[in-house]
């Protein structure tokens, strides 16, 4: 008895022949024929390193002008086509090998099997997916054939993540996320780039523009004694952002780096830390504000402190720290006490001022 041949042998043993009768042997003359690029891939169809699928099949049947299912049939017995059973089925993606879904376990199968039921309510194919039936109780699970779901429903749980009230899943009838998403029009989302932004209205991480800002070899004692070096000396440049500086709405030509000595002043100025000085002279005690921090020539020592006014008009220069008394600003030796600046920013935003809890 003649052994039984599949349908790939069959295919791949004709596609030879079709060759031979067809193009006299030549390979080059059966790509041209099915506009295939190059030759290997004839080739390789001819050796049977590839097989030969549905598609290829009648393509070469139309290409060799051979009559319908030509290649399905076996020619060494007229009449007859051979195809077993695994191979009846068509397999419809070219792009994905039929050998290696087939060798997959079970588990995996039934993960897969999940995923592309999931897939077919999410593309709204209109494939109907068939419920399974009832599963045989847990100890029997191994027994699961490949290509069959489960239904997780009829299966003991005893960590359920089912919440009872919510919308059916997608494959048992119910919507999906995105198909939710299309039918509700309360929310919209803008995909326009820097929303919300507006060019020079405060201050603004997408700003650019960067301007230099002088820093100065100048130190503001924050502690218990001034330093004597209120020396305009620049040792270099500091580049802001345009919009922060302008965010101020003071000369940005008068402003300056400076830096703190001392911890007097935390936690709104930290010793050693830059602060960001605008020069401007204070000589009218009624403009004073007890929130704003001042920098101070203290009779040839420079302090940064905030000024607290007593109510027998005495000025006071505060500190923040509590470990730190206030001290009258006037000084008994006669020499001068002159408000020189404030503090801006210290990296503490200081434009409305310290918050009134902590003084």
């Amino acid at each position: 008895m003649t052994a039984m041949k599949s349908i790939k042998e069959i295919r791949r043993a004709n596609f030879a022949r079709a060759i031979e009768e067809k193009c006299d042997g030549n390979q080059t003359d059966a790509a041209a024929r099915l506009e295939y690029s190059t030759p290997s891939l004839v080739s390789r169809y001819a050796t049977g390193k590839k097989d030969i699928g549905d598609r290829a099949a009648r393509k070469m049947e139309e290409a060799f002008g051979l009559p319908a299912n030509w290649m399905d049939a076996d020619h060494e017995q007229p009449g007859e086509v051979v195809v077993r059973l695994s191979d009846a089925a068509s397999w419809p993606f070219p792009t994905i090998s039929e050998a290696d879904v087939r060798a997959l376990p079970p588990a995996k199968l039934t993960a897969l099997e999940g995923a592309m039921a999931l897939a077919i309510a999410q593309l709204n194919l209109g494939i109907a997916i068939t419920r399974s039936q009832p599963l045989a109780p847990p100890a029997s699970s191994s027994s699961h054939k490949p290509g069959r779901l489960i239904d997780f429903d009829e299966v003991p749980d005893e960590f359920s993540i089912r919440i009872p009230g919510l919308d059916a899943a997608p494959w048992a009838g119910g919507k999906t996320t995105k198909q939710i998403e299309r039918e509700t029009h309360n929310l919209r989302l803008s995909r326009m780039a820097n929303v919300g932004h507006v060019p020079r209205a405060g201050y603004s991480a997408n700003d650019q523009e960067f301007l230099a800002v002088p820093e100065l070899d100048v130190r503001l004692a924050a502690g218990r004694l001034g330093i004597e070096n209120y020396h305009e000396t620049e040792i270099g440049q500091i580049l802001l952002r345009r919009s922060f500086l302008e965010s101020f709405r003071l000369p940005i030509e008068r402003m300056k780096i400076v830096y703190a000595d001392g911890d007097s002043m935390e936690p709104v100025i930290r010793n050693e830390g830059p602060m960001l000085f605008y020069e401007e002279a204070v000589t009218d005690t009624r403009l004073i504000d007890g929130r704003t921090v001042y920098a101070i020539n203290y009779g040839g020592k420079m302090i940064v402190k905030c000024i607290q006014r007593e109510r027998d008009g005495t000025l006071l220069a505060k500190s923040l720290n509590p470990a730190y008394d206030p001290f009258p600003l006037e000084k008994d030796d006669g020499r001068d006490v002159c408000i020189v600046g404030r503090i801006l920013w210290s990296p503490y935003d200081l434009r409305n001022g310290v918050d009134e809890r902590l003084l």
